[in-house]
Protein backbone atom coordinates (compact mmCIF):
# COMPACT_ATOMS: atom_id res chain seq x y z
CA UNK A 1 0.00 0.00 0.00
CA UNK A 2 1.14 3.57 -1.03
CA UNK A 3 -0.09 6.15 1.10
CA UNK A 4 0.24 10.22 0.66
CA UNK A 5 -1.58 13.39 1.63
CA UNK A 6 -3.94 15.70 -0.61
CA UNK A 7 -6.19 18.48 -0.19
CA UNK A 8 -9.55 17.92 -1.99
CA UNK A 9 -10.79 20.95 -4.08
CA UNK A 10 -14.22 20.45 -4.06
CA UNK A 11 -16.89 18.87 -1.70
CA UNK A 12 -16.67 14.73 -2.60
CA UNK A 13 -19.81 12.72 -1.49
CA UNK A 14 -18.93 8.79 -0.42
CA UNK A 15 -18.54 6.41 -3.21
CA UNK A 16 -17.42 8.16 -6.30
CA UNK A 17 -14.55 8.12 -8.58
CA UNK A 18 -11.96 10.69 -7.93
CA UNK A 19 -8.97 12.05 -10.12
CA UNK A 20 -5.71 14.12 -9.57
CA UNK A 21 -6.29 17.77 -10.30
CA UNK A 22 -4.59 20.75 -10.84
CA UNK A 23 -2.29 21.69 -8.98
CA UNK A 24 -3.55 25.04 -7.16
CA UNK A 25 -0.14 25.47 -4.75
CA UNK A 26 3.33 24.27 -5.46
CA UNK A 27 4.01 20.92 -3.87
CA UNK A 28 0.74 19.93 -3.03
CA UNK A 29 -1.37 17.45 -4.42
CA UNK A 30 -5.19 17.88 -5.25
CA UNK A 31 -8.19 16.04 -5.93
CA UNK A 32 -11.73 16.61 -7.28
CA UNK A 33 -14.57 14.38 -8.61
CA UNK A 34 -14.15 12.47 -11.68
CA UNK A 35 -15.97 13.46 -15.11
CA UNK A 36 -17.20 12.05 -18.27
CA UNK A 37 -14.65 10.82 -19.98
CA UNK A 38 -12.03 10.83 -17.49
CA UNK A 39 -9.82 8.22 -16.05
CA UNK A 40 -10.63 7.56 -12.47
CA UNK A 41 -7.80 7.33 -10.08
CA UNK A 42 -9.31 7.14 -6.65
CA UNK A 43 -12.19 5.72 -4.50
CA UNK A 44 -13.69 8.20 -2.20
CA UNK A 45 -14.79 5.59 0.73
CA UNK A 46 -16.04 8.60 2.79
CA UNK A 47 -17.85 12.11 1.97
CA UNK A 48 -15.09 14.69 2.32
CA UNK A 49 -15.07 18.76 1.93
CA UNK A 50 -13.50 21.28 0.22
CA UNK A 51 -10.09 21.90 1.14
CA UNK A 52 -9.57 19.27 3.48
CA UNK A 53 -6.23 17.33 3.89
CA UNK A 54 -6.87 13.97 3.54
CA UNK A 55 -4.69 10.50 3.44
CA UNK A 56 -5.09 9.02 0.30
CA UNK A 57 -4.07 5.15 0.37
CA UNK A 58 -3.67 3.13 -2.38
CA UNK A 59 -5.06 -0.63 -2.30
CA UNK A 60 -4.92 -1.79 -5.20
CA UNK A 61 -8.52 -3.13 -4.93
CA UNK A 62 -9.72 -4.32 -8.40
CA UNK A 63 -13.08 -3.76 -7.32
CA UNK A 64 -14.79 -0.58 -6.20
CA UNK A 65 -18.21 0.54 -4.50
CA UNK A 66 -19.57 3.36 -6.34
CA UNK A 67 -22.25 5.25 -6.73
CA UNK A 68 -24.59 4.83 -9.97
CA UNK A 69 -25.71 7.48 -11.81
CA UNK A 70 -28.54 5.78 -13.44
CA UNK A 71 -29.75 2.87 -13.95
CA UNK A 72 -26.98 -0.71 -14.05
CA UNK A 73 -27.77 -3.92 -15.01
CA UNK A 74 -25.45 -6.43 -13.47
CA UNK A 75 -22.62 -7.82 -15.59
CA UNK A 76 -22.69 -4.81 -18.07
CA UNK A 77 -19.50 -2.12 -18.95
CA UNK A 78 -19.50 0.72 -16.88
CA UNK A 79 -17.85 4.58 -17.78
CA UNK A 80 -17.43 7.44 -15.26
CA UNK A 81 -20.59 9.65 -15.48
CA UNK A 82 -21.35 13.53 -14.07
CA UNK A 83 -19.79 14.29 -10.33
CA UNK A 84 -18.08 10.78 -10.02
CA UNK A 85 -20.95 8.10 -10.34
CA UNK A 86 -20.72 5.71 -13.21
CA UNK A 87 -23.35 4.66 -15.78
CA UNK A 88 -23.39 1.71 -18.21
CA UNK A 89 -21.11 2.08 -21.44
CA UNK A 90 -23.09 0.12 -23.95
CA UNK A 91 -22.72 -0.18 -27.35
CA UNK A 92 -19.65 -0.82 -30.16
CA UNK A 93 -19.15 3.23 -30.20
CA UNK A 94 -19.34 3.02 -26.08
CA UNK A 95 -16.35 5.95 -24.73
CA UNK A 96 -14.07 5.00 -22.26
CA UNK A 97 -15.33 2.06 -20.63
CA UNK A 98 -13.52 1.67 -16.96
CA UNK A 99 -14.83 -1.96 -16.02
CA UNK A 100 -18.40 -3.98 -15.85
CA UNK A 101 -20.80 -4.26 -12.97
CA UNK A 102 -20.69 -6.95 -10.48
CA UNK A 103 -24.60 -6.23 -8.93
CA UNK A 104 -27.31 -4.47 -10.50
CA UNK A 105 -28.69 -1.19 -9.17
CA UNK A 106 -30.97 2.01 -9.62
CA UNK A 107 -29.71 5.28 -9.67
CA UNK A 108 -28.31 6.75 -6.81
CA UNK A 109 -27.35 3.17 -4.80
CA UNK A 110 -23.78 1.74 -4.71
CA UNK A 111 -23.03 -0.85 -7.44
CA UNK A 112 -20.01 -3.23 -7.32
CA UNK A 113 -17.82 -3.06 -10.79
CA UNK A 114 -14.30 -4.47 -12.03
CA UNK A 115 -11.89 -2.01 -12.59
CA UNK A 116 -10.62 -3.11 -15.99
CA UNK A 117 -10.38 0.42 -18.24
CA UNK A 118 -10.38 -0.01 -21.99
CA UNK A 119 -10.62 2.41 -24.97
CA UNK A 120 -13.59 3.23 -26.58
CA UNK A 121 -15.20 2.41 -29.66
CA UNK A 122 -13.34 2.84 -33.17
CA UNK A 123 -14.58 6.22 -33.80
CA UNK A 124 -14.86 7.77 -37.27
CA UNK A 125 -12.58 7.44 -40.03
CA UNK A 126 -11.12 10.20 -40.86
CA UNK A 127 -11.26 11.78 -44.81
CA UNK A 128 -9.56 9.09 -47.41
CA UNK A 129 -5.95 10.07 -48.25
CA UNK A 130 -4.62 10.79 -51.80
CA UNK A 131 -2.89 8.41 -53.79
CA UNK A 132 0.95 8.18 -53.41
CA UNK A 133 3.59 7.52 -56.05
CA UNK A 134 3.99 4.43 -58.07
CA UNK A 135 6.75 3.56 -57.13
CA UNK A 136 9.37 0.80 -58.66
CA UNK A 137 8.22 -2.15 -59.83
CA UNK A 138 9.87 -4.29 -57.87
CA UNK A 139 11.67 -6.46 -60.74
CA UNK A 140 15.83 -6.53 -60.75
CA UNK A 141 17.10 -4.80 -63.97
CA UNK A 142 18.30 -7.20 -66.83
CA UNK A 143 22.00 -6.45 -65.84
CA UNK A 144 21.01 -7.59 -62.04
CA UNK A 145 19.18 -10.53 -62.74
CA UNK A 146 21.91 -11.79 -65.26
CA UNK A 147 24.52 -10.94 -61.55
CA UNK A 148 21.99 -12.70 -59.55
CA UNK A 149 22.11 -15.74 -62.28
CA UNK A 150 25.78 -16.39 -62.34
CA UNK A 151 26.15 -16.24 -58.54
CA UNK A 152 23.74 -19.15 -58.37
CA UNK A 153 25.82 -21.13 -61.00
CA UNK A 154 28.74 -20.62 -59.20
CA UNK A 155 27.51 -21.66 -55.95
CA UNK A 156 25.91 -25.19 -57.28
CA UNK A 157 28.63 -25.63 -59.77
Amino acid sequence: MTNFKAVVVEDIHANRLVVLAVKEKENEINIRLAQEGEVPDFLATRAIKEREAVNVTIKNRETWQVEAGEDIQAGVSVRPGKDGKIVEAIGEDAPLIIGYSINAAHAGEVVNYVRNVKGGGEGVPGPQGSKGDKGADGFPTEEQWNELVARVETLEG
